[in-house]
């Protein structure tokens, strides 16, 4: 893109509270979810909402935020379109994933997702199972391209259509009865998020960006350099050096399919969690 041209973005904070919506950042819009008729569904819901009662234009980037995105990321509007007008080249989604340990010290945002909330990686599984997609792709190997952190992305028309499709099989299986029962059941059933208990479905919706990305050659991404950004706020956070090897590492056999880069991988991580295992160190809690 040139310099001098400004690529049109809209940008909403989901507010949940009066609160929130008096704090919009600066250049942002307000998706009122006030009233939030379905809290179980968390951001789902208001992101369901606009998409299917607003037409989206065709040449602008859409984002749709939790309240918490400055706090975890240290961006604000002028910085995200700085960026974008910077390095945007008329990719499909533009990436503000913060959680460099996360993402890179995993395999994927599936298995990342299991390890801080038990029984994600299984729901998933049976979820693209049921919708006639091979249940292996939730084991793919994803990397700082192609992962997203708390739905932090921008998204051209075409790309949240296709979020917004897979977004309404995951909501049909876990409310109707013709999907299976015991699928629903796991869906709905809750599992740890720190102190609290929230619903599988919210931490699979969580992915469904990472998955399409995935799965889906088609879809070009322009990531934010997710190492500027912060890292989560569990002892991972501790393994800067070895996530960044970690990422390169994926990227690596992702591009060419090198035995020895995805053992590399292993061997890094794994040196990485026995470390954190240690009774010296501090217990993980949910990211």
């Amino acid at each position: 893109m040139h310099p001098s041209a400004q690529q049109p973005i809209q940008i909403f904070q989901i507010c949940y509270s009066p609160q929130t919506l008096a704090d919009i950042p600066a250049g942002f819009g307000a998706l009122n979810n006030l009233v939030n008729p379905r809290p179980d569904w968390r951001e789902y819901w208001p992101i369901r909402q606009y998409l299917l009662n607003h037409a989206l234009d065709d040449n602008t980037l859409y984002g749709f935020f939790s309240p918490k995105f400055v706090h975890k990321t240290s961006l604000d509007m002028a910085a995200i379109q700085h960026f974008v007008d910077s390095v945007y080249q008329g990719e499909d989604v533009v990436i503000f994933s913060p959680f460099w340990d996360l993402s890179s010290l995993f395999l994927n945002v599936f298995e990342q997702g299991d390890f801080f909330h038990d029984g994600l990686l299984d729901a998933s599984r049976q979820f693209v199972k049921t919708i006639g997609w091979d249940e292996r792709c939730v084991d793919a190997v994803m990397h700082s391209r192609n992962s997203v952190f708390c739905n932090y992305f921008l998204a051209t028309r075409q790309f949240w259509m296709q979020w917004l499709e897979l977004g309404e099989r995951l909501f049909a299986a876990a409310e109707s009865n013709e999907e299976p029962p015991a699928l629903a059941g796991v869906l709905n059933s809750t599992t740890r998020y720190g102190e609290e208990r929230v619903p599988r479905k919210v931490f699979v919706m969580e992915r469904l960006a990472s998955l399409l990305l995935a799965v889906g050659p088609q879809w070009r991404t322009c990531p934010y350099d997710t190492f500027s950004l912060n890292p989560s706020d569990t002892p991972l956070n501790q393994f800067f050096h070895q996530a960044v090897s970690c990422d390169a590492l994926k990227r690596a056999w992702v591009e060419s399919g090198s035995p020895s880069a995805i053992s590399s991988f292993v061997h890094t991580r794994d040196s990485v969690l026995r470390t954190l295992m240690q009774p010296a160190q501090p217990t993980l809690i949910a990211a």
